[in-house]
């Protein structure tokens, strides 16, 4: 897709780098002018596998005014101090947290990107009655530079069955908005066995009697209480149910052909009823819209869960851009939908293979 000339990216909290992927999914030319992030593993994964100009280790120390300019800034500031699996500290989270949003703010003030992608938790909008989400609408608004639209955005409206729904806040500076902007409309979601890898070639008797080991002993209960719901219900344990089994049996969901929201407090994998065992990262990354084949592993297996757990859903990413990007005048005509005209989902589903799969963990295990 040409553009007016390589548009330049910087992200905050990066993590993963989903923007980088998803700019790179659509073939749009781009140059990273920087990166950042305060986790040495979420570093090391960014210099293994993404083109980065600056590596900033902490936003909370960086003079904004010799950062980079960018085109296209994307952050996912903490999520933690909003989300409803933590202690909801908002602005006053006891680790500082809460008040990254106020860096991401400098950056915007004194750098002024053609456009902004922030990302946050559903819940960020509900905490202590909405004041929180106000309170950050309020100051961007008061940049008084942007046209600012926020909707709450789910994977599994936009290809992958992945329960999860993340607050996408875009900004479109004034004197670049086309006015053309909407967010992506759903679409249908692929099947999850395009996601996982292929059923183990064993009697249905193992597979029905799986567990996780007895060390595992929250998850192994879980799973237990699940499998007996399924069967009271008349449901074939079979069939692609996916079980959160690291919550506690109270709060534990299982879902028929969608994953539960893959957290960091899930790193090690939701169980799979079809499959006998956790999820692979190979399957984890997938349900991010991530294809594990072009991943280098250099962190280990539990690290590259947190990050999973962390990371923004490229499909969702990747989507918003198509829409975004036009309307502020940085690409010339349509980009090419892969999420909706299937090839996206063909693409991750050529992936799969439980022997690769076995051989990505091997490569976390001694990273």
């Amino acid at each position: 897709m040409p553009t007016h000339r390589a548009l330049r990216i910087g992200t905050d909290c990066s993590g993963m780098e989903a923007p980088v992927q998803a700019l790179r999914n659509l073939n749009v030319k781009f140059v990273q002018a920087f990166s950042c992030d305060i986790d040495p593993a979420a570093q090391a994964t960014i210099k293994a596998n993404f083109p980065h100009g600056t590596m900033y280790t902490d936003i909370t120390t960086r003079d904004n005014a010799e950062t980079p300019s960018v085109d296209i800034y994307v952050a996912g500031f903490p999520c933690q101090p909003f989300s409803s699996a933590g202690k909801k500290g908002g602005f006053e989270d006891s680790l500082g947290r809460g008040q990254i949003f106020f860096y991401v703010l400098d950056y915007l003030q004194k750098k002024s990107p053609k456009v902004f992608v922030l990302e946050n938790v559903k819940m960020l909008q509900h905490l202590k009655k909405g004041r929180y989400f106000a309170a950050i609408q309020e100051a961007l608004h008061k940049l008084d530079k942007y046209n600012i639209s926020t909707k709450i955005l789910e994977t599994k409206e936009h290809g992958i069955p992945h329960n999860r729904a993340r607050t996408y806040i875009v900004g479109i500076r004034k004197d670049v908005d086309r006015g053309t902007f909407d967010f992506p409309k759903p679409i249908p979601c692929a099947p999850l066995s395009l996601f996982l890898e292929p059923r183990p070639k064993v009697s249905r008797e193992s597979l029905v009697r799986a567990l996780p080991p007895a060390s595992q002993g929250n998850a192994r209960k879980v799973v237990v209480l699940a499998k007996r719901k399924l069967r009271r219900e008349g449901s074939d344990p079979l069939d692609d149910f996916v079980v959160d089994c690291d919550s506690t049996p109270r709060f534990s969901k299982t879902k028929l052909g969608v994953s539960p929201c893959i957290t960091c407090g899930r790193k090690q994998g939701h169980w799979l009823t079809s499959r006998g065992r956790r999820m692979y990262k190979t399957e984890m990354m997938r349900l991010q819209g991530m294809d594990p084949t072009n991943f280098k592993v250099v962190v280990s297996d539990l690290k590259l869960g947190h990050q999973l757990g962390n990371t923004m859903s490229v499909n969702v990413l990747e989507r918003l851009f198509i829409e975004l990007l036009p309307a502020a005048g940085l690409v010339h005509g349509p980009l090419r939908d892969r999420w909706a005209d299937g090839s996206a989902v063909k693409a991750l589903a050529s992936s799969r293979s439980v022997r690769f799969a076995k051989r990505f963990v091997a490569m976390g295990k001694y990273a």
